[in-house]
């Protein structure tokens, strides 16, 4: 069976106009997915396709509107971006090489570490740079280079070589020339800094700190920026300025003492004359931001590379779950009730139920499929584990199902699949506590043709109505269509969400909770109205 769109990693690549997002993109997909253009603002709306890519499998690639048009019809383009970041499972944040970092670019980052979305910064168009002129003549590091460097980086690595500190020129008369054994460089850029000394055979640097450095807000600054030296696979040495002057033959042995590859780790020179080693050791997992990336587009430097961090970032925040697998046994037997009434899609079972099926056969238990007049009969030859039924025939079941047997919704198990259930189950005791008046969104994150007794717009506003009693405004969107102020609304009725990814379902669920709206799916409403809700939530337990 095909994995479906809304089980694929969601790869949404941002930035701002004419930074090269299409272009990246059409790189990566080995396709003219989106169309490239000169001229800023070509890609008017998000694209997305569904594709399988090496080495990342089967994908959701999209593609987003520049951030920064500032016109009238491009707010509407940014506002449109911004809601693809309810779906985003990995984020690529696309800038300029020769433009560089803008505030529209430090934005999204922040938006994506609000959202805990995991995400890579890309500079794209790295042909068009170049590195700056280091000691031993030379420019750069090459076809080898991992890193490459604005204009503006290189002037001020070249200002600070040629403005040195006396510390600096003390401690470079004895790392120069290769006195120690390996090669040196000087104000090297690395990343978005400019480093002290690096030894590049064996990605050691050395930075020097004066007394500046202990003050409460630089040393915040020094540990961040180390932290993410050493997450790019560098070895950081932090040497006082006070023990250049004071020890230089100690500072000499210290960094003697340190020429082996990186493991990871800062080592830390005291200013009281003692070296303590691994006085810093990263072992916390990686964060979001997954590091930086120097790719182009146009000459394709990078993108295998752009690929592989992208497989990484997917397969470290993979979360193995499942529907119903995880609580079946081999032989065990499981009752799928299926309703096919004039609403049910011709020649086809829907996602949920195709879902569970696959599952249940993956666990090498049995599934038996029927309608509802024939589950009677089923129960008197065996005796299943679980029933479930498609919710709207709740009432129907209940009074067939023996209380033994634990009975359950498919809009029940995709509840707990995709969403947060603690937040629906007490969405779901809001039912009773509707007034006249009340306004009540009712929301499928599908497009299907709506039929006369459809489930979302007929059959759910009249079982509220009956239950409650109570004179209420409906209203009603699909598809993509969530509303950003939730505010008029007394109670939300959510589908079982299986056309949304978990992070889209899990994003509505938040913008509910975050604004004090209750939320509800259809499974748990109705057996909630059913006076089955416990009983339908006993398979959690």
């Amino acid at each position: 069976m095909q994995l479906q769109k809304s089980e694929r990693p969601h790869i949404a690549f941002f930035g701002c106009t004419n930074s090269g997002k299409s272009s990246l993109v059409n790189a990566i997909v080995n396709q003219n997915l989106s169309i490239v253009s000169d001229i800023k603002g070509t890609t008017t709306d998000s694209v997305s396709k569904s594709m399988e890519i090496l080495p990342l499998g089967p994908v959701v690639i999209i593609d987003t509107a520049g951030v920064n048009d500032l016109s009238e019809l491009g707010e509407q383009r940014t506002q449109k971006t911004k809601e693809v970041l309810d779906k985003t499972d990995i984020a690529v944040l696309v800038i300029d090489s020769t433009v560089g970092e803008n505030e529209f670019d430090k934005n999204l980052i922040s938006e994506f570490e609000n959202r805990k979305i995991p995400y890579l910064v890309v500079w794209n168009k790295s042909d068009l740079i170049k590195s700056p002129p280091l000691e031993g003549g030379g420019r750069g590091w090459g076809k080898t280079a991992s890193h490459k460097f604005s204009k503006n980086i290189q002037s001020n690595a070249i200002e600070l070589r040629n403005n040195a500190t006396k510390q600096e020129k003390k401690l470079w008369q004895y790392l120069n020339k290769s006195q120690l054994g390996y090669k040196f460089r000087r104000q090297q850029p690395i990343d978005k800094y400019i480093v002290d000394f690096f030894c590049p055979k064996l990605r050691l640097i050395i930075e020097l700190d004066g007394g500046q450095h202990n003050e409460e807000k630089n040393k915040n600054y020094d540990e961040n920026r180390t932290e993410i030296l050493n997450r790019l696979g560098y070895k950081v040495l932090r040497i006082w300025n006070n023990d250049i002057d004071k020890n230089i033959e100690g500072v000499i042995e210290y960094i003697k003492r340190n020429l082996t590859p990186p493991p990871n780790s800062a080592l830390i020179a005291r200013s009281d004359n003692t070296i303590i080693e691994n006085s810093y050791v990263r072992s916390t997992p990686l964060p979001q931001g997954a590091g930086e990336l120097y790719v182009s587009a146009l000459t394709g430097e990078g993108i295998n590379e752009l690929k592989e961090k992208i497989g990484h970032l997917i397969n470290d925040n993979k979360k193995e779950k499942f529907i119903i697998k995880d609580r079946l046994q081999t032989g065990d037997i499981v009752i799928m009730v299926i309703p096919i009434d004039e609403s049910a899609p011709k020649g086809r079972i829907i996602l949920p139920q195709q879902n569970t099926l696959r599952e249940i056969l993956d666990a090498h238990a049995t599934a038996i499929c029927c309608g509802v007049n024939e589950l009677e009969d089923i129960l008197k030859k065996v005796t299943p584990k679980y029933v479930i039924t498609d919710s709207q025939a709740f009432n129907e079941v209940k009074k067939i199902v023996p209380e033994n047997i634990i009975l359950t919704s498919f809009s029940i198990l995709m509840a707990n699949y995709k969403g947060e259930l603690d937040i629906l189950v007490n969405g779901a005791k809001k039912i009773s506590e509707l007034n006249d008046g009340d306004k009540v969104l009712i929301s499928e994150g599908c497009t299907h043709h709506r039929q006369c007794n459809d489930i979302g717009t007929v059959k759910l506003p009249n079982w509220i109505k009956k239950y409650t009693n109570k004179n209420l405004d409906f209203e009603f969107t699909q598809g993509g269509e969530f509303p950003q102020d939730l505010s008029k609304f007394s109670l939300i009725v959510h589908c079982g969400g299986c056309m949304l990814n978990e992070a889209e379902m899990k994003s509505r669920l938040k913008k509910a909770n975050e604004q004090n709206i209750p939320i509800v799916n259809y499974g748990m409403a109705i057996a909630y109205m059913n006076g089955i809700l416990e009983r339908s939530l006993e398979i959690f337990e």
